[in-house]
Formats: structure tokens, sequence, C-alpha cells
């Protein structure tokens, strides 16, 4: 055996398959994702409200048309090698050589589709920097798929914490190019280089941490394996078409606003949306990343998985539902407060989108339960009739109440979806359990509200900006966990 052998030997007996390692691991590599999240949103949070006062709607609404295209093309998105490559137990020359390969490979297709469809796009009348901002993020994607098996091998492993250092150190940096072109007049370029300066200074943490610390997968001699790639590709592409149609329901209701409402109509209903994602954005690095692969490890104990979704339910349900409640009840106040009076259009949409916002951690937790335990056609299964739903009420009720349609419409998605997928997990799971975990944190809700309808009439709304935020926030949260 070869000393690259060796070393691969050498990583995989370092595994431990005990329950008490993997939950400790798995907790404290949650932990880091979980910090690492909270500081880009936070960091994220301020910036975007400096830019959203420097940029206008028409902005925003031509770069969230981009991004759905984007999504459309992207075939990384549609072959899900990080998860195929979750089920591999043996990290080697072979396995490693035939992810890289078929990375690159996927990245390339990627662009080319995307330059395909450019004379499409114009033809159809879809706004120049829309279709510019397409082409540069499928470039990006083309270049980031030459380090895509690193960081693959790094979050399949577990190894979430430089991976999350590097996330907290990228997105400071990446803001500084947006705001130097939104200062001088060029807004339309501003979102689109946040993007690209991100991505640029995430390749190049991962391959520095590769040079100085896991130097051990270069010393590997990479192979491709035809057999092993049709493997990847087989579970891939069930698991990864389930991640791209989980995506496109996140960005189909902008296709179709953008296409009958237009670009200003859009960024106006984008901006509501990214604030109503709030909850779900606290949670998606947990339920993401180590929800999957724990749930790929506990898979064959029953009692493991039924604990394991009970937590991630209860943190959900704790998490989001006092944040959506403090952002429902100071939606008026809070828009005017942060984006500015031009941008108050935003603040009925955004009280519909809350709605969705604490279903979709609930969504997410279900997308990683299936793909975990190795059901992703159920996935595809879903996401379809969802999008299905979206098309038809989506299309619909866009025509009838412009924004606010589409705005419903996410919302009986969600909450379609979640009716189908939980009939279908009572076959794996107790979902007598799953209904009593829920139920306290909806209770509180109710009664959150009811309390603030009293507090309206004694407290008024005759007082400065910030005190009526301030204390609309305070009881969201507080009374929340008061009757929790």
């Amino acid at each position: 055996m070869n000393t690259a052998d060796q070393e691969a030997s050498k990583l995989q007996q370092e595994i431990p398959p005990a329950e008490q390692p993997l939950a400790y691991r798995a907790a404290r590599n949650a932990v880091w994702a979980a910090l690492g999240s909270y500081w880009v949103i936070g960091f994220g949070f301020i910036a975007n409200i400096l830019l959203i006062r420097l940029l206008t709607p028409a902005i925003y609404g031509e770069f969230a048309l981009a991004m759905f295209f984007y999504t459309l093309f992207d075939l990384q998105g549609k072959v899900g090698l990080n998860f195929a490559f979750a089920q591999q137990r043996h990290i080697d020359g072979e396995t490693v050589g035939t992810l890289a390969t078929l990375s690159v490979l996927l990245g390339t297709g990627t662009l080319l589709v995307a330059l395909l469809a450019v004379p499409i796009l114009v033809a159809l009348g879809y706004p120049h920097m829309t279709v510019v901002t397409m082409v540069i993020m499928c470039g990006l994607s083309f270049v980031g798929s030459w380090l895509a098996a690193f960081g693959i091998v790094l979050e399949t492993t577990l190894h979430l914490k430089p991976l999350s250092i590097a996330t907290a150190v990228a997105t400071p940096l990446s803001y500084l190019p947006a705001f130097w072109l939104a200062l001088q007049g060029l807004g339309q370029y501003s979102l689109v280089s946040q993007h690209a300066a991100y991505s640029l200074a995430m390749m190049a943490a991962t391959l520095l941490y590769i040079l100085l610390v896991r130097r051990d997968l270069l010393r590997m001699r990479w192979r491709y394996w035809p057999a092993l790639a049709r493997q990847y590709l087989r579970f891939g592409v069930a698991s990864g078409m389930g991640n791209f149609l989980s995506s496109l329901l996140t960005t189909a209701d902008n296709f179709i606003l953008g296409t009958i409402g237009g670009a200003t109509t859009l960024g106006y209903y984008d901006r509501a949306y990214r604030l109503a994602q709030w909850p779900a954005l606290l949670l998606n690095t947990v339920i993401g990343r180590a929800a999957v692969f724990t749930y790929a490890q506990v898979r064959d104990v029953p009692q493991r998985l039924q604990r394991s979704v009970e937590v991630m339910l209860w943190i959900s349900a704790h998490i989001a539902t006092p944040i959506a409640l403090a952002l429902f009840l100071s939606a008026p106040d809070l828009v005017r407060l942060l984006f500015g009076e031009p941008w108050l259009p935003s603040a009925p949409l955004l009280r519909i989108l809350l709605l969705a916002a604490i279903l979709r951690p609930l969504w997410e937790n279900v997308w990683a339960i299936f793909i975990g335990i190795g059901m992703p056609k159920r996935i595809i299964e879903l996401s379809i009739f969802q999008l299905v739903v979206l098309a038809i009420v989506g299309a619909a009720l866009s025509m009838m109440l412009s924004a606010t349609g589409t705005a419903l419409a996410v919302v009986l998605m969600f909450g379609a979806g979640l009716t189908v997928a939980y009939h279908w997990l009572q076959r794996i799971v107790s979902l007598h359990k799953i209904h009593s975990v829920l139920t306290s944190p909806l209770v509180a809700a109710a009664l959150t509200l009811a309390g603030y309808l009293l507090l309206v009439r004694l407290i008024g709304n005759q007082h400065p900006l910030w005190f009526s935020v301030a204390w609309k926030v305070a009881w969201g949260v507080g009374g929340f966990m008061l009757f929790s």
C-alpha cells in the first residue's frame, strides 16, 4: 500500500462510528455552521440596508430574474454530487478523482447552456442586466467547479469549521465592490459584483486551506473511475434534481411576477421576500448541512432517526416562529425605518410572506430527511407537485392581484407540499410525537397575537418610529417566549 493509500485508510479509521462521537461531532460542527451563518446574516443585513437605500426596486427585480435563470441553467445544482459523495464510506484517489472530474464537466456544461440561452432571453425582451448577470453567475459556477470537490469532501466529513470561518471573512470583503459601484452611479452592477467577489473569495479560501491543512487530498493518486461515476450520477441526479426543484420553488415566483408585473414590482416583492426569510436563514445552515448528513448516519436506527427529526422540528418552531411574529407585528414601521418611505409597498407583502417563512424551515427539514434516508425521489415528486401548484395558482393570482397574489400563492404552495410530505413521513416517523412538538409554538403564537391587539389599544400608535418598531419586535419575541 503506497503512502497516499495509507493516509486515506488512516483518514477512514479516524471517523468514529459510535453514537456519542457522531453526535458530538455533528453538534460541534452545527454550532460552527450556525455561528458563521449568524455572522453572515447579521453583517449582510446591515450591508443590504445601506445598499437598498442606494439602489432602486428595478435593479433588485432585474437581479432576482437573473437568479431564476441561473438556477434554471446550473447543471451542478441538478446533479447533487455532494449528496452522492455523502453516501461514500471510503475517501481515496478514485473517489475524489471521479468527483472532481464530474464537477468540472458539469461546470463547463453550465457555462455552455448559459451562452446558448442568451439570444433567446434577449429575443423574449428580458432586461439587459438580467441576461448579463445570468452569464456572470454561470461563469463563476464554471470557475468554482475546479475546486468544488475539495469543498464537498470537507462538508461530507463534517469539517464545517474552516468553511464557516471562510464564509465569515469572505462576506464583508464581498460588499466592498458593491458599495463602490453603487456610489459611482453604477448600481446595476452592484449586486452581481457582490456575488462574484464572494464566490472568488471562497474559492481562494478553500484552496488555501487545502494547501496548508489538507494536503493529503492532493497526495492521493487521483483517478477517474467510470463505474463509480455512474453510481454518483444515479444517486446524484435523483437527489440533485430534488435540490434543484426545491431551489426552483424559491425563485419561480420571481419569474412569474417579473414576467407579468415587471422588474420594479418584482423589486418590491423581492425585498419583502428576503426580509421574510430571516427565520429560515437562521436555520438553513443547520438543516441544510448538519441535518442531512446526520440523518444519513442514523437512518438505520429508527429510534435515533425519530429523535433527530423531533429535535430539528423543535429548533425550527422555537426559532422561526418568534422571529416571524416580531417581523409581522412591526412590518410597516420596520420597512419605513430600514428601507425608507419609498419602499413602503413591500410592507403588506412582507406580512403575507412571513406565513411562508414559518412553513419553509419545516419544508427544509422534510427535504433533509428524504435525502438523508436515501429517498431523493420523494423530493422530486413533492417539488413537482408544488411547482404545479405555484405555476397554476401563482399565475392566476399574479394576474389578478399582482405581487399580493404571488405572495398568497407561495404560502399555498408550501402548505400543500407540507401536507403531502407529512402524509408520506408517517410511514417512517411517528407523526403523533411530531404534532406534540408543533402544538406548543402554535398556541404561543396565537396568544402573542391576541396580546398584541390588546397592547395596541393601550399603547397606541402615536410614537416615534424607532419606538414603535422596538416595542412590537420585543413583544413578538418576548410574548412568544412567555406563552411557550
